[in-house]
């Protein structure tokens, strides 16, 4: 049966990604991987000062900071004691204590921010060092529990992120972010499986649907029948990078069939004996249990004979959203928190109480989709090492660091932010690197070594992948006709060639030969030829012939060579989506006649045919100007009680930093966003940059898309434009009525007038468009038509009113002036910091 319990409202945290495989680590004496160094001398002075700063030694500091080179001591607490004052005799000094959690935070801090760490998509993807270990397919003969257990986990994976595509297009507007999913992974531990996610609502929205279409509570193979469509699994992706992600899947589903029909798992066909293997075939028709990290009977539920082969899901009810009880945003709710997956799990076992020596019998494993990132590594080991769960077997090939790692350790198990966790991420970043999978049919080049378990490469950081998927194993699984399985191993391409290339030239001006990629790019020679067979060259204009063989040779290197689309569109000057249209066409009409230009010359800029001046002119798909930004500032700002909007000026005015949701912007500025994009044209990227919610823009499309568009539709609808007559008025200088608040000269404020409402017309505004419909003699007086605004008439009160076209701000003709109407608990804002 599924069980919630411990629902609780708590904190936040932060998203990451990262995995890989390794050897059956070896049973250690509980003690530092790295010890702590008996001399100084080990850390960067940047981390010095960091540690002396936070601790309040300034005459250290200075002395670092007059001194750079000179090597800093480990971080010590500062005590009373020493020389009890004058005339006193020496004592003995005081004994060193641990670092607390916030010195610990703030060296790890200064350390991952310097050499040898660099940063991968401006922070997105963490930081890195500048050359990675690239693994390669491999053998997990003595792994075999940890193989299932990431397999599981990648296909559970793909369940949620089904699940909640099922979601969003039966309910767009309520259904789970597809964003807020970044992982899974799964604990063996006495016989038993459990599966984390770093978001709640990944579980709850795989649950709900799986209940829907089992009708009862699902089982764990129910789940993963719901699977992620083709087009959303891939969406984003190169072309190898999907085909090696579908090659992975299938693979994962054949032997997961292979377990479920008991013909893998015991040891058969040569493959050792499996224990997660055997816990997914023990109880097979048993419902998932869906349980919280703080249930009081989460000890007996890991521990007890009863539950052997049951498979959980683990929530945390602290990061579930909760609402805000006092302040200015009461009554609101604040957004999901999240916690690293593999950290779910390590407060499991934390708030179960579990006795590593007297609770955990058998084997012990942590693994997933990802290799685990720097922050999340080091934890495991601290575990491991630290407090007695000897037999832990995790990935020790991590991934990059992500400060959200090391801030979620810090929110919820500080016990672990210690010296010996510092110390770990220390060795991480000094005296090893990342590590990165290769593609799972890639073979090993000449040249590779073997390093823990496996054929490993150094090379570049521009080769790294950028999926930090655990590397695959050499074995595979066929299943013929009967269902019967046969153990296979993966075939291997030899994608990668050895080409000379300087690595870089250390002591002794040594340089060495490193493999690069095969059919990475064009060579020089290539890129040169492409363009001129389509842009033509100096004084020789493409032609017809040309142009068909450059899209014979584009297409060539995209079928055989597997460059994309995006990257030969960029060598010939186009934008990748036409481009893509032309190789399109070719692949299923053959060539057509291609004209360059009518005169057969080399094509000209286009006359601009539009009028007045140039800085008035407008270009499709250009980026947010000025007059786009004051329409969207004004939307905000009208708007202060709004959380989202609130958040927007504190990140807009430099007071706090990260992005923020689209999908939870208020309804005005979707609309808002929805018509600059349709009537101006300005592309969605600069829109987000302006609004911070990513550089792409991806998310902030998809809001758009979804729910922009329909907001959009139905304003207009119910806002159907009044017929008006012409009458003589006299226009201000501008030759258009000025916008103007309500506020009179002299300093008394007054109330702003507020949008006419079903049950009052609001205020001065509604006063003065009710009296001018009732004077005269019967009849209503003729409203006017005032350029630059469209003329509405308000659904629930048939008042009308005025739509500025620029900004979309609701006006009320008012004594020959343009006064901006209100609703009731609108405020006015000021325009600094823009």
């Amino acid at each position: 049966m599924r069980q919630r319990q411990g629902e609780r409202p708590g904190a936040d945290a932060h998203d990451h990604a990262g995995r890989d495989g390794r050897e059956r680590p070896q049973h250690r004496p509980t003690r530092p991987l790295s010890p702590a160094p008996a001399t100084p001398g080990r850390l960067t002075p940047a981390t010095a000062l960091a540690f002396q700063g936070s601790i309040g030694n300034a005459a250290v500091t200075r002395m670092l900071r007059a001194d750079p080179a000179s090597p800093p001591p480990l971080p010590i607490q500062r005590m009373d004691g020493g020389n009890g004052g004058a005339g006193q005799p020496p004592q003995q000094p005081p004994a060193a204590q641990q670092p607390t959690p916030e010195q610990v935070k703030a060296a790890i801090t200064a350390l991952v921010d310097n050499p040898p760490m660099v940063n991968y998509g401006a922070r997105r993807q963490g930081r890195a060092h500048g050359e990675f270990w690239m693994r390669f397919a491999r053998s997990k003969q003595g792994e075999e529990a940890e193989e299932t257990l990431s397999e599981t986990s990648a296909l559970l994976f793909d369940s949620m992120k089904g699940a909640q595509e099922q979601a969003r297009d039966e309910d767009p507007d309520n259904a789970a972010e597809d964003t807020n999913n970044r992982e899974v992974q799964g604990m063996l531990i006495n016989d038993r499986l459990v599966f984390a996610s770093n978001y709640n609502s990944s579980i709850d929205t795989l649950v709900e649907r799986g209940t829907q279409q089992a009708g009862a509570d699902p089982t764990l193979q129910e789940l993963l029948e719901i699977e992620q469509s083709d087009e959303g699994r891939t969406r984003g992706l190169r072309g190898h990078e999907a085909e090696n992600l579908r090659a992975k899947l299938s693979s994962f589903r054949r032997k997961n069939e292979a377990i479920l029909t008991e013909q893998r798992g015991a040891g058969e066909q040569g493959r050792g004996p499996d224990a997660t293997a055997m816990a997914l075939r023990a109880k097979t028709d048993s419902p998932v249990i869906v349980v919280d990290i703080e249930d009081p009977d989460l000890h007996t539920m890991l521990t007890d004979r009863d539950h052997e082969g049951r498979v959980f899901l683990l929530r945390f009810a602290a990061l579930d959203p909760r609402t805000i009880t006092r302040g200015r945003h009461q009554g609101q709710q604040t957004q999901e928190g999240s916690v690293h997956a593999e950290q779910k799990l390590l407060l499991a076992l934390r708030h179960a109480g579990i006795h590593p020596r007297r609770d955990v019998r058998g084997p012990i494993a942590i693994m997933g989709k990802y290799r685990p990132c720097m922050g999340c590594a080091a934890a495991l080991m601290y575990y491991r090492e630290r407090m007695g769960y000897a037999g832990l077997s995790f990935d020790e090939n991590y991934g990059h660091y992500f400060q959200g790692s090391v801030d979620s350790l810090y929110t919820h198990q500080r016990h672990v932010m210690d010296r010996n966790y510092y110390d770990y991420i220390r060795q991480m970043v000094q005296t090893d690197i990342t590590s990165t999978p290769a593609m799972a049919n890639e073979a090993a080049p000449q040249g590779a070594q073997f390093r823990r378990g496996g054929p490993t490469l150094r090379v570049p950081g521009r080769y790294a992948s950028r999926q930090a998927d655990v590397t695959p194993p050499t074995s595979d699984a066929e299943l013929d006709d009967d269902g019967m399985y046969t153990r296979v191993q993966r075939p291997l391409a030899d994608t990668w060639t050895l080409d000379t290339a300087p690595a870089g030239i250390g002591q002794g001006s040594a340089t060495h030969t490193i493999p690069r990629r095969k059919y990475e790019r064009l060579t020089d020679d290539q890129a040169r030829e492409l363009d001129g067979l389509w842009n033509g060259t100096k004084g020789a204009p493409p032609t017809d012939e040309s142009r068909r063989r450059a899209i014979e040779l584009a297409d060539e290197y995209n079928t055989r060579d597997r460059m994309t689309l995006e990257y030969l569109a960029g060598v010939v000057g186009l934008h990748h989506d036409r481009f893509g249209g032309y190789i399109a066409r070719y692949r299923s009409e053959g060539h057509w006649k291609h004209v360059p230009s009518r005169s057969g010359k080399v094509e000209s800029v286009p006359k601009n045919r539009k009028k007045g001046a140039p800085e008035k002119q407008f270009t499709k798909g250009g980026d947010l100007d000025e007059a786009g930004k004051d329409v969207i500032k004004g939307v905000i700002r009208s708007l202060p009680r709004n959380s989202w909007c609130a958040d927007w000026e504190r990140i807009h005015r430099g007071g706090a930093g990260g992005e923020l949701n689209p999908t939870q912007a208020p309804d005005d500025l979707l609309r808002t966003l929805a018509r600059l994009r349709r009537d101006q044209a300005y592309n969605v990227p600069s829109m987000s940059k302006y609004l911070h919610t990513g550089d792409k823009g991806d998310n902030l499309r998809k809001a758009i898309s979804r729910k922009g568009d329909k907001l959009l539709a139905a304003h207009e609808a119910s806002t159907k434009p009044v017929k008006t007559e012409d009458v003589d008025m006299d226009p201000p200088p501008s030759g258009r009525p000025a916008k103007s608040s309500s506020r009179p000269r002299g300093g008394q404020s007054q109330r702003p007038p507020t949008r006419p409402g079903p049950s009052s017309h609001g205020g001065r505004a509604g006063s003065s468009m009710a009296e001018s419909s009732a004077t005269g003699a019967g009849r209503a007086r003729p409203v006017p038509e005032v350029p630059g605004y469209t003329l509405r008439l308000d659904a629930r009160s048939g008042q009308p009113y005025y739509l500025d076209e620029d900004s979309g701000f609701h006006y009320a003709f008012i004594d020959g002036r343009m006064v901006r109407l209100y609703d009731d608990d609108d405020i006015e804002m000021s325009d600094a910091g823009r």
